[in-house]
């Protein structure tokens, strides 16, 4: 900055001449004798000093501009080079402010869940979701005296009250596979770690996921499990032939002891906005169809639904079991895990 300066100052000679050199020359005219011829024609004087002043002026307005020029060159190359000196940080802070009003409104955004019909999200996500980034999945769990059989993450639902929605463990239990479906291999080798299985009532499918998803793993684990003396159970949403899409209840036939089909509403239209089956309405007839099925082949089953969902409802649903001469199991709504 202080160069610039320098350079505009000795680059303006016009202020030199009309502060010095004018004052002398008119000193040499008072006492010489052309101030004398001077004033006899003073038309001419005017002439002469008119171009002259013209001239001096223009040239002094020119030699301005290419001072202000160059000043405002001197300004732009000091702030150029402040610039590049200055460190980037202010303009860094600036992104990440913007990118945390980008956030902030696309936390705002996503305020309600989304429902996803094939369930991918993560629940471990949720509450207490890091605190156990390091653990291992969980393919067998204890409940109730029971030994319970985790497959898979998939589900053809998205279920309002499932408890996967909200909670990153099932009492105690971090169902949601990390690493993959396990294999029957792994499923066996984690049942050994429980020592003499016959302890348990009975070895039950129901992970946090729909368990048909994996049903030839599922009917060669009932082979093992019926081995140690121990009998099946399926907790299924019922849709295991539209999800394998063939039928695949007589594969079940002898493996399968017994069949839980969740009901969950009286008819499609109650259905289908709680649970959101991926298949739409032929989700709630396919259920319907999967128990009939399950009876015709001599496979013990009964529906079930929540007493959550009001009296009314609960008896409508009592009403459709009947028609179709399945059983109708009410069970407690699972609040706290």
């Amino acid at each position: 900055m202080e160069e610039n300066k320098n350079v505009t100052i000795a680059a303006n000679p016009t202020q030199g001449d009309k502060n010095g050199g004018g004052r002398k020359r008119r000193r040499k005219h008072k006492s010489g004798g052309q101030n004398q011829s001077a004033q006899q024609n003073p038309q001419a004087q005017q002439g002469q000093k008119q171009p002259q002043q013209q001239g001096q002026k223009q040239s002094s307005q020119g030699q301005k501009q290419q001072n202000g020029q160059k000043q405002q060159k001197g300004g732009q190359n000091g702030q150029n080079q402040s610039q590049k000196s200055q460190p980037q940080q202010p303009q860094n802070q600036n992104q990440n402010q913007g990118g945390k009003k980008k956030n902030k409104q696309s936390k705002g955004q996503n305020q309600q869940p989304q429902k996803n019909p094939n369930n991918q999200n993560n629940p471990s996500q949720g509450k207490g979701g890091n605190k156990n980034e390091n653990r291992k999945d969980t393919y067998l769990y204890t409940l109730d005296g029971n030994l319970y059989v985790n497959l898979t993450n998939k589900c053809s639902n998205g279920c309002d009250f499932c408890v996967r929605n909200e909670r990153s463990s099932y009492y105690g239990n971090y169902l949601w596979l990390r690493n993959g479906d396990p294999t029957v291999d792994q499923v066996v080798s984690a049942a050994k770690g429980f020592g003499d299985l016959t302890r348990f009532k009975e070895v039950v499918f129901c992970g946090f996921g729909e368990p048909t998803y994996k049903v030839a793993e599922m009917t060669a684990l009932c082979d093992y499990f019926h081995e140690k003396g121990l009998k099946t159970r399926l907790n299924t949403n019922g849709q295991g032939n539209l999800i394998n899409k063939r039928d695949i209840v007589p594969d079940l036939k002898g493996k399968i002891d017994f069949v839980n089909i969740s009901l969950n509403a009286s008819c499609v239209e109650k259905y289908q906005p709680i649970c959101r089956s991926q298949f739409g309405e032929a989700g709630f007839a396919g259920l319907i169809d999967f128990a009939k099925q399950c009876a015709k082949n001599g496979i013990a089953c009964r529906f079930s639904i929540v007493d959550c969902i009001g009296e009314e409802e609960v008896e409508a649903c009592k009403r459709l079991a009947d028609s179709v001469r399945i059983p109708l199991y009410v069970r407690k709504y699972i609040t706290d895990s």
